[in-house]
């Protein structure tokens, strides 16, 4: 394909990096002067954007975990690197940025990594190997680096583990997620393995030593004469220690397996009890949370990380578990663990709580029993010295079983740390190939991934340190600084990469942090002190209803306030999806034309939930949920087709157009062998099927049986509304849009039932007249307030009042079409308005913009997400013209419209307020005088309270 233009040489930010997209690849560019190169734009470490990253000295720094590549080679040139990134052919000519995609390079083999044509020099008399015990992420980096600096006898790595060295972060973070690919975590894969010329021992450890001999036994009764001895055997989970902490259901994290078995347990419970408010319980807690569990963490002492950081500092960390969700419970210990029912009773300090699973947290107990059986200096850990040199002669200690080599805070510690893993180990690695060199010392770092946000520290803060915030507590962009004597002893940033960066010349600096400067303030360490939660009002052993409803409770205030748990909390949601979506509603699925003929289908949705409205043989029109009653496969994969029969691809389980299961492959078995029990009957495992009905060509189905009909829910007003619309015409699909947006569903309805904000944002509607303060209007509710019509009648905006101008901001004097045709209305409908916008709770939004037709259909993905399926029709009778005039009316509507443009930045800016200062309300008091439902006037919030005093009712909250 050879070079392509991919920028502009002007555009680029010059000793900086910009990020581009091509063919669907992501592309970094460098300019450095009039010369750019380019890679790839991800990390080879972990999924981060280098876009995001720091240029400096011809090196770009990732923003998530301080990875350093060289620009011009792609060479890693720092851990936690170890795979180099790929580089590009680039060139400038005549001011463009040329790009070779096909010219894709993988540089040379980082530093410390292996070389594929590398040799292992092996003389007459073979010297005696390097024996590693314990093959974790120290043993990993210490290979490399001896490697690396000219260690050539064998190697034997010994791990009670059955896998290479892998990376432990990610086990109580991605691990616990549904797409985490174990290989993606290894440090020393197996073709690095033989290169590097290891002999692994896996499943095995080193029992005993004989440091005057120098021979390592193993576990197996292999004896191994060695030269060199490295320990890193790391640690186990600290247990629970009392009464049941063995149970099954009972989780203690530190290995591949145990991750698993995490996840899996996640999998299936509904609430999650996590005993430890350290670091690991906190990522836990994150991970149930991200689920939808109902989560309270149990931590023994008062505030969380209480031996760690100042109480200020943990309590932020608190606060954001709080703001997500999570129920944190202080000065708590538990004393004993029972089974209870299929679920599991935690005995407390503080009363009793039930829950399905329980995640501990509570530290790590280093392994230090080989080395003092080695006659090292052990001391809550290996005592070594910056080489990683023990107190006996030829042996090494590195990662979380030995401690730093230098006093933290006055005292030996260890660093149970990445970064300290892997220069430990590297440190070791070194030495015992003879290189005593002595490095500069870099400030201990650490990461940890909470609640969506990446948070790191540099530097090792003192609990008796004072802390200063700069920007909002406990939300993306928030530095705390940790200070000693007015001086800075640790800086941590939630999701802000360039104040780590700026972070390592402040440890190193001698002069006093001075607040105004960067905008901070300290903090008192109860200052943001929450009510106290009375575990009696709040026992996780209630019923999910009791839970709920003493936990989501509104504001006095009323219908007025709305706080943003309302929009952005996860257990809120999936209650949505349960009460509403699944509840008693009717739901859109489909127009009728879209499934016109026997066997037309179309994939559609009942709230998250996927489904496939098909047209029978007979006619008749049936929903069922889209996943096999097998093995849970979407069986159906096209949008839209025409099919006489369902086929599930991954075992051919066949299902007929009503959904009822039809073919089994090897029902019987085969030979008299294997197959379906005998009692296995197809009528009794046919696809969930829905309540359907259908009215004027529009297609609904519902969860609940025994529904009102649909004229019957919709009521006599919006049932008119709605009618004059599908006025007895024959609906003729036009085409389709979709797109995501990132908010709450529930604000899309508020956009359709806040007229108010019509007025004000929409250029398009006020210049033109379309909807105007003035206007004869209306916003209509039905008597329950879940449904509404946004009305307008088109007005001459050659006569708007000049103080009405004045406050309709988006009024653009002068501004005219291009096409005037564009805004002619005909008047083809039984109605007095010329503007509707029906929205029929839960997902379905009728629109009727002049002349162009259009179903709106909300899909919600999440709290903070949903889909937007446009369906664009008229009607059978059209002639080409008007059918013409519809598709160029649409333009006002779809994702990039002339209005539906703007509500979706708007909604995404609500959303991301709520985000990132968490923990507020939202004021709807406009029209104080009507309460909940229909106004007559455009300066009103009415419909939306009334929505609201539904949607409580529907969600239980009183």
């Amino acid at each position: 394909m050879g070079f392509r233009k991919v920028a502009e040489l002007d555009a680029l930010r010059d000793g900086g990096v910009t990020g581009v997209e091509v063919d669907g690849v992501p592309i970094a560019l460098f300019r450095m002067g009039n010369e750019v190169h380019a890679t790839h734009g991800i990390c080879t470490h972990a999924l981060a954007f280098l876009k995001d990253g720091y240029v400096e000295d011809g090196t770009i720094e990732c923003p998530l975990h301080q990875g350093v590549f060289d620009i011009r080679t792609g060479r890693a040139l720092c851990a936690p690197l170890t795979r180099d990134l790929a580089t590009y052919a680039a060139k400038v000519e005549g001011g463009a940025v040329l790009v070779d995609l096909d010219s894709a390079s993988d540089s040379p083999a980082s530093e410390g990594e292996a070389d594929a044509d590398q040799v292992i020099e092996i003389t007459d008399v073979e010297p005696l190997p390097l024996v590693i015990a314990g093959a974790g992420q120290a043993a990993a980096a210490a290979i490399r680096a001896a490697r690396a600096a000219g260690f050539s006898a064998p190697i034997h790595l010994v791990g009670a583990e059955p896998h290479l060295p892998y990376e432990r972060p990610p086990l109580s973070k991605e691990a616990l997620g549904d797409a985490f690919d174990p290989a993606s975590a290894c440090r020393l894969p197996p073709a690095d393995l033989a290169a590097l010329g290891v002999t692994f021992h896996p499943g095995v450890r080193v029992t005993a030593v004989d440091a005057a001999g120098r021979i390592a036994t193993l576990s197996d009764r292999t004896e191994i004469p060695y030269a060199a001895l490295l320990i890193a055997t790391g640690g186990t989970a600290r247990r629970l220690g009392v009464p049941g902490h063995d149970l099954p259901g009972v989780h203690h994290l530190r290995t591949l397996e145990d991750a698993q078995s995490v996840a899996a347990s996640l999998a299936s419970a509904r609430t999650v009890a996590v005993v430890g408010g350290g670091f690991i319980g906190l990522e836990l807690a994150s991970a149930a949370r991200a689920r939808g569990l109902k989560v309270v963490l149990l931590e023994r002492e008062g505030e969380l990380m209480s031996r760690l950081l100042p109480p200020a500092l943990g309590a932020a960390f608190r606060r954001l578990a709080q703001a997500n969700g999570v129920e944190v419970r202080r000065d708590v210990a538990v004393e004993a663990i029972t089974a209870r029912d299929g679920a599991l009773g935690l005995t407390t300090t503080a009363g009793e709580i039930v829950a399905d699973t329980v995640l501990v947290g509570v530290g790590l107990v280093p392994e230090t029993e080989l080395a003092a059986l080695a006659g090292c200096e052990v001391a809550g850990g290996i005592v070594v010295d910056s080489a990683g040199r023990t107190s006996v002669e030829g042996i090494w200690a590195a990662g979380d079983c030995a401690l730093h080599h230098a006093p933290l805070n006055g005292r030996r510690g260890r660093l149970e740390s990445w970064q300290n893993a892997e220069e430990q180990g590297a440190a070791a690695g070194r030495s015992i190939a003879g290189d005593d060199t002595i490095r500069a010392e870099k400030a201990p770092w650490f990461w940890t991934d909470q609640f969506g946000l990446n948070i790191q520290m540099l530097g090792v803060p003192a609990t008796s340190d004072e802390v200063a915030l700069s920007g909002t507590d406990g939300a993306a962009g928030a530095v705390y600084r940790t200070l000693a004597d007015g001086r800075v002893t640790a800086v941590i940033a939630f999701s802000d990469a360039a104040a780590i960066r700026a972070a390592r010349a402040e440890l190193a600096s001698d002069t006093p942090f001075d607040l105004a400067d960067h905008g901070a303030r300290l903090l008192a360490p109860g200052e943001f002190e929450p009510t106290p939660i009375d575990p009696e009002e709040d026992d996780m052993s209630a019923s999910p209803d009791v839970q709920f409803a003493k936990k989501y409770v509104w504001p006095q205030e009323g219908l007025s306030i709305i706080p943003d748990w309302v929009y952005t909390d996860e257990t809120v949601y999936q209650r949505e999806v349960e009460r509403i979506f699944h509840g008693r509603t009717w739901n859109f699925v489909a127009l009728e034309c879209e499934i016109e003929n026997p066997g037309d289908f179309i994939r559609s949705n009942v709230g998250p939930t996927p489904v496939v409205a098909a047209r029978a043989e007979d006619g008749t029109i049936h929903v069922f949920e889209n996943r096999c009653a097998h093995r849970a496969a979407e069986f159906c994969r096209d949008l839209s087709g025409n099919a006489k029969e369902f086929v599930c691809p991954y075992h051919q389980w066949s299902y007929d157009l009503k959904g009822n299961l039809v073919g089994v492959p090897f029902r019987r078995g085969v030979d008299g062998k294997g197959g379906m029990p005998k009692d296995f009957k197809p009528a009794d495992h046919g696809l969930k099927q829905l309540n359907v009905t259908t009215h004027r060509g529009v297609v609904f189905a519902s969860y609940a049986d025994g529904m009102e009909s649909f004229p019957d829910y919709l009521g006599p007003e919006v049932l008119r509304e709605f009618e004059a619309t599908f006025d007895g015409r024959k609906p003729k699909l036009l085409g389709h849009y979709r797109h995501s947006l990132p908010g709450n569903w529930k604000l899309y309805h508020e956009n359709l039932k806040d007229p108010y904000h019509a007025t004000l944002l929409h250029t398009f509607l006020v210049t033109f007249g379309l909807l105007v303060a003035g206007n004869k209007s209306l916003m209509l509710a039905d008597p329950s307030g879940r449904h509404g019509v946004m009305a307008s009648a088109k007005s001459d905006t050659t006569h708007i009042d000049a103080d009405k101008k004045k406050e309709m901001r988006a009024y653009k004097e002068g501004m005219t079409l291009e096409e005037p045709r564009f805004m002619d209305f005909i008047d083809e409908f039984d109605s007095p308005w010329s503007v509707t916008m029906a929205t029929i709770w839960p997902n379905l939004i009728v629109q009727r913009e002049m002349n162009t037709l259009g179903i709106r259909h909300i899909v919600p993905t999440g709290p903070n997400e949903f889909i937007m399926k446009w369906t664009m029709f008229g009607f059978e009778g059209d002639d080409e013209e008007m059918t013409r005039h519809r598709l160029r009316q649409g333009n006002l509507m779809g994702p990039a419209g002339f209005l539906g443009l703007e509500d979706n930045e708007a909604i995404k800016f609500v959303q991301d307020g709520m985000l990132g200062v968490p923990g507020g309300e939202h004021l709807v008091k406009l029209d104080p005088g009507t309460e909940a439902g229909t106004a007559d006037t455009l300066i009103s919030e009415a419909a939306i309270r009334a929505m609201y005093r539904h949607w409580r009712d529907a969600m239980g909250i009183a």
